[in-house]
């Protein structure tokens, strides 16, 4: 008995005093600026933003190129130096530049609007974390007073057992094992709140021992703090909508740009040459001596380049066709799920209320268990029916939240 205690201790302490209150505005606050996947999310737009700068600079500035290039023996007689200077600025490329911008802006988009998706998928992850923490914690409290009513009754029917041999040992047994199951149960109520706290801790940036209290969550309170939910009258506006869009915009610049090699470049090269080597004295002289080219450069690929054209093509057509395919899934989706938060939040209501005499019940219970007017086997069946209400109750809440996160981000 003694060890069980010890180990009861060991674990509620294990679990921390917590101080700082969170409850699941904050979680969501929270998942924003320090979830670890979202900060990674939030790099990636970082990244699209130099490609973009870079692209629009190689829409802008020409590529310069400097060169001194001489032999050994050479430049050790007439040591280093620029000899020549040169530009080389694209008349025409058949818009391969110009798209390659284009669709550096689509990436950049696509990558803001993936971040926004990165940020409601791990909210979602965090309210699961959330909620189970929530309902493993009240598992235990309820587990808690069956423990201290079949330890009344447990020592109640051994002190009969023992005075007087008025009632069987079987009887003090059955509440005995009655009595270590629930104990067992506990033991796993307390690892799996711990676990679930732990990885909420993990999924907000926190270290794994921070102290917090996770507050209770009202579902009705909820609602009324969002105020009224938009209906979204288009598909295509919304985030999920808009990202479909943007591939369809990546395919058909990645088209664009593969067209491009079916043409002629036609470009201009500025030079400017400093000094040049005497054939004759095979030294070098200052001669500044600038000019301008006129170019054309074509490449023939046998081929490959119209196969490059075609794979474009199809990639193309791809994305057009899962871009109606989405469209309409996110349509249905979007007529469906205003009915469900409605039916989610009738029904958490519901449960609210039956969990709320369940917990009356169990206490009248718990009085007439104590004095011999009910069985143990109906105050333990009196006991889960409150467990099994309990968490059914935390399993709408989540729904409708996930619900109400899905819809308000996702579709806004």
């Amino acid at each position: 008995m003694r060890k069980q205690n010890l180990l009861t201790g060991f674990l509620i302490l294990s679990l921390g005093a917590y101080s700082e209150d969170l409850g699941l505005e904050a979680i969501l606050e929270r998942v924003k600026v320090a979830n670890p996947e979202v900060r990674v999310k939030e790099l990636d737009v970082k990244i699209k933003e130099k490609g973009k700068k870079k692209a629009f600079r190689n829409l802008i500035l020409p590529p310069v190129t400097i060169e001194s290039e001489n032999d050994w023996e050479t430049a050790k007689k007439e040591g280093f130096g620029f000899e020549k200077i040169e530009a080389v600025i694209p008349i025409f490329q058949g818009g391969k530049i110009v798209n390659t911008y284009k669709k550096s802006k689509s990436e950049l988009e696509l990558a803001k609007e993936e971040q926004k998706l990165a940020v409601y998928s791990w909210q979602e992850n965090a309210v699961n974390a959330y909620f189970s923490t929530l309902n493993y914690r009240k598992q235990k409290e309820v587990t808690d007073l069956t423990i201290a009513a079949l330890q009344k009754q447990r020592n109640r029917l051994d002190g009969l057992y023992k005075e007087n041999k008025m009632i069987a040992k079987s009887e003090v047994l059955k509440v005995e094992a009655d009595l270590e199951n629930n104990r067992a149960l506990n033991y796993e109520n307390i690892q799996k709140e711990r676990a679930a706290k732990e990885t909420l801790m993990q999924l907000l940036g926190y270290d794994l021992d921070k102290e917090i209290t996770l507050s209770e969550f009202n579902a009705m309170d909820y609602l009324k703090s969002l105020g009224d939910i938009k209906k979204v009258e288009d598909p295509k506006n919304t985030t999920l909508g808009k990202t479909q869009s943007l591939m369809v915009d990546l395919a058909e610049y990645d088209l664009k740009i593969a067209k491009a090699d079916l043409y002629p470049v036609l470009y201009v090269k500025p030079s400017h040459k400093f000094k040049e080597e005497n054939l004759n004295t095979h030294k070098y002289e200052t001669v500044n001596e600038g000019r301008v080219e006129v170019g054309i450069r074509y490449t023939f690929a046998w081929g490959a380049t119209l196969d490059s054209v075609d794979q474009s093509e199809y990639r193309l057509d791809q994305a057009k066709i899962k871009y109606d395919n989405n469209i309409q899934g996110i349509k249905l989706d979007m007529r469906n799920k205003l009915g469900e938060i409605e039916s989610l939040a009738g029904q958490s209501e519901a449960q609210k209320k039956r969990v709320e005499l369940l917990r009356e019940n169990l206490k009248i219970d718990n009085l007439r268990y104590d004095n011999e007017l009910v069985t143990t086997f109906d105050y333990l069946n009196s006991v889960n029916k409150l467990k099994s209400a309990e968490e059914d109750y935390y399993k709408l809440q989540r729904s409708l939240v996930l619900a109400v996160i899905e819809y308000e981000n996702l579709y806004k």
